[in-house]
């Protein structure tokens, strides 16, 4: 996807958010700004907004006073999905379609965004997207496929989320391989491979990317995420930064998220507030591009 000018000051609010919480002083943050400003003003339009908020966050590191500044709000985040998992478990269990309840919910986890805002309403978020469903949907062809794959591959977001990402790769049959990707290492509050051995995985399977990059960089991912990105059945991008990098990948993939800014909202075609679960080849017949 390509970029927006208001990308730009996105990025950088990113970067402002990065080094409040990381409880840098005033004078710390405005010059990881200016840094961060340096090293992205001379892209144009034509790179994703995941890259974009990639390089900046990269050049504001070496200002961070902690490794991680969102560790300890990931993980409050997991207990919070955690808890939120089981308060509404009957609901997805006497659902007429558990599995498209489960990727509603799957959806919905994905306000937890931290590079977008720091406020959100999961409870709020989840009870409406179960009501209203996906604004863009591709579920009945995603089931079809899924009906004759023996792979599937999800490459997760953010932290909170991932609980309920967990929780519909384990409903899957367990004669479908799963595989879940994380990232390398940290950046904002997406889910790290580090991080994976403290939840229960079940058989799925616990990929990294390769990198710490915002959705996914193919110049910089691994060669056996490649691999396996190329070779899997189905593959389902999560999020926001996903999205962008990946709605004109080759192969097909099922997007999955909440829509959280005007940008994305216009390549949709959906309202901001909503979730969409849609395949990127629709995607691109919906514009007439040859792209996917």
């Amino acid at each position: 996807m390509k970029g927006a000018p208001e990308c730009f000051p996105c990025s950088l609010n990113q970067v402002l958010k990065l080094m409040r919480v990381a409880g840098a002083d005033d004078e710390t943050i405005l010059r990881a700004i200016k840094d961060s400003w340096e090293a992205i003003k001379a892209f144009g339009l034509e790179k994703s907004p995941a890259y974009v908020a990639t390089v900046a966050i990269r050049k504001a590191k070496r200002y961070f006073p902690v490794d991680d500044p969102y560790r300890e709000l990931k993980s409050q985040h997991n207990e919070l999905a955690a808890d939120m998992l089981e308060r509404i478990k009957p609901i997805l269990d006497s659902s007429p379609d558990p599995l498209k309840a489960a990727l509603i919910v799957m959806a919905s986890g994905n306000i937890i965004d931290l590079g977008v805002h720091h406020e959100f309403d999961l409870e709020g978020t989840l009870r409406r997207n179960l009501e209203e469903g996906f604004a863009r949907d591709d579920y009945e062809y995603f089931r079809d496929r899924l009906d004759r794959a023996s792979s599937l591959l999800l490459i997760a977001d953010n932290a909170g989320e991932i609980i309920f990402d967990l929780h519909f790769l384990k409903s899957l049959s367990p004669g479908l391989d799963r595989y879940i990707a994380v990232k390398e290492g940290p950046i904002l509050n997406d889910v790290t491979i580090s991080e994976m051995s403290g939840f229960d995985t079940g058989d799925v399977k616990v990929v990294s990317t390769g990198s710490d990059g915002l959705g996914v960089i193919f110049d910089e991912v691994s060669e056996d995420f490649m691999k396996l990105f190329e070779e899997a059945d189905i593959v389902i991008a999560k999020g926001h930064a996903n999205f962008e990098t990946l709605d004109e990948a080759e192969r097909e993939i099922f997007l999955l998220l909440q829509v959280k800014c005007q940008v994305v909202a216009r390549r949709t075609g959906t309202p901001v507030g909503r979730a969409v679960f849609l395949s990127n080849r629709s995607l691109a017949r919906q514009e007439g591009g040859h792209h996917a």
